[in-house]
């Protein structure tokens, strides 16, 4: 089952930035009633849990992270930045395989943990699976929502292994329910256009789609999912799929 060639890097590439999306950060300067205020402190606390890991163990090492405030700005950059060229590693301040094995983190479980909260599943499982969607009982919709999510999972932490490439933000459009955060990737060869689709859940803003070079991932998989529907079965859509997860499995725990 072929997908969009850049998935895992352009995920990758915002999830090793260890820190909340900056589009929360200008999302949340709107009004908000202070109940929603508040949630959105907890949950982004929550989502920083990773960055102070990170921050805990850099200090560890005898380096000085700054403030251990979940916040991954300059001054934790730069002693991730020297903890690397101390230890003969790739100088980059991004949290790669070597480094977080010398530092003694798990860097799939930081990368799922900054991930994969900011993503609207539900959402992204029905409009990928398009009309087939509303022919399945509410289990089975269920049950599709938490394997496309085990899968998308599995596919990202996959592809940010050898990510090197720079992952620059250019933009946002942002309204009381909608916002656009617009980047490139920048690889040696060409410059890659990436904008986030997101929207607001309650107190959240949720991802629900990423388009890459105008080309929409929900899109792509929705196309995928209709010719193995149409031309086999829904039930042979949902083998495939845990056919694919298997596989990743494996190349993960190779990698691990």
């Amino acid at each position: 089952m072929r997908s969009l060639r850049t998935r895992g890097v352009l995920v990758g590439a915002m999830a090793l930035s260890l820190a909340v999306p900056p589009w929360v950060t200008a999302a949340e300067t709107k009004e908000v009633p202070e109940k929603e205020e508040k949630a959105e402190t907890k949950a982004t606390a929550e989502n920083n849990e990773q960055a102070k890991s990170l921050q805990e163990a850099l200090k560890a090492k005898g380096e000085d992270p700054g403030p251990i405030d979940g916040v991954i700005g300059n001054k934790t950059r730069t002693a991730l930045r020297a903890f690397q060229k101390a230890n003969n590693l790739r100088v980059t301040g991004a949290l790669d395989d070597q480094t977080a094995e010398k530092l003694g983190l798990e860097k799939h479980k930081l990368v799922r943990d900054a991930i994969f909260p900011r993503f609207d599943f539900q959402e992204i499982a029905e409009h990928a699976l398009g009309a087939e969607w509303h022919r399945r009982s509410s289990k089975e919709q269920t049950e599709f929502v938490k394997l496309f999510a085990d899968y998308l999972e599995r596919a990202f932490v996959r592809g940010i292994a050898s990510n090197r490439e720079k992952f620059i933000y250019t933009g946002e459009r942002v309204d009381e329910t909608y916002a656009e955060v617009d980047s490139k990737l920048l690889t040696p060869k060409e410059e890659i256009k990436i904008n986030y689709m997101l929207r607001r859940l309650q107190s959240e803003w949720k991802v629900y789609d990423v388009v890459v070079e105008d080309v929409s991932l929900v899109g792509n998989y929705r196309s995928q999912f209709s010719r193995v529907i149409s031309k086999f079965s829904y039930e042979e859509l949902v083998r495939r799929i845990k056919q694919q997860l298997e596989v990743l499995d494996g190349k993960l725990a190779k990698a691990e």
